[in-house]
């Protein structure tokens, strides 16, 4: 119910404001006329205390589904992070790769669910699994053209090699998920938290997804789990 609301309201947002500014006006203008008791010969048989309390509720409520919207609408800083490791890393490698004369490049990202999933300590861990079950690790420094020179990790068994990435900028949420919450050491703002890094995560992906479409190198990218189960 309250997501069909906001779909609404979207898409009659200039209706809306509209609407909002009129009782916000009038809001003001009865609040006026009864605090200074002020004596209109063509209202004198209006009680302005009773159009008031009808009138101010459905402005505040009006204020409050627009702050709504604006907070829907904001700019997710996941959105700007996918942006970046799109054009500041994924494409400039790709593209070197080719250059280099590797003609089907095969990259490998690691999907977390959870930003925790990528600190150094489960990196580190998922490494030593990794290694454990034959598979051989190496780093390979690029040079891009397009970009700073990068390491980039190779994962090997066999003949086959696959190009692999953790996406860490996402680390960089953790400062924003804290000043968006405000956080105190209580599990109700620890659940917020909770759920605020998946949906940040889950808005990086998905617009990850529409990047590599948009710059037709989908074909090139595949996505692992922790236990380097390829999907996507």
């Amino acid at each position: 119910m309250k997501k069909a609301i906001l779909n609404w309201a979207k898409r009659h947002l200039i209706l809306l404001k509209i609407v909002g500014f009129i009782l916000n006006v009038c809001t003001i203008l009865l609040l006026l006329l009864w605090v200074l008791k002020m004596k209109v010969n063509a209202l004198s048989d209006f009680d302005f205390e009773a159009i008031l309390a009808c009138v101010s509720p459905l402005a505040l409520s009006l204020n409050q589904l627009h702050r709504k919207l604006l907070e829907e609408n904001e700019y997710s800083p996941a959105v700007v992070l996918a942006h970046g490791y799109i054009y500041n890393f994924l494409l400039p490698v790709i593209t070197q790769l080719k250059e280099d004369g590797v003609v089907k490049p095969k990259i490998c990202l690691y999907k977390a669910h959870d930003i925790d999933d990528l600190t150094d300590k489960k990196i580190d861990l998922m490494k030593a699994d990794l290694i454990n079950k034959s598979f051989q690790l190496s780093e390979v420094k690029l040079n891009l053209k397009q970009a700073r020179a990068r390491d980039i990790l190779t994962i090997s068994k066999g003949s086959n090699q696959t190009y692999f990435d953790f996406p860490n900028t996402l680390l960089s949420l953790f400062n924003y998920i804290d000043y968006k919450l405000e956080t105190k050491s209580n599990r109700h703002s620890d659940k917020q938290k909770k759920d605020l890094a998946e949906k940040l995560v889950g808005e990086f992906y998905d617009t990850l997804d529409d990047l590599l479409i948009k710059n037709r190198i989908k074909q090139y990218i595949k996505y692992c789990d922790f236990n380097l189960k390829v999907f996507g």
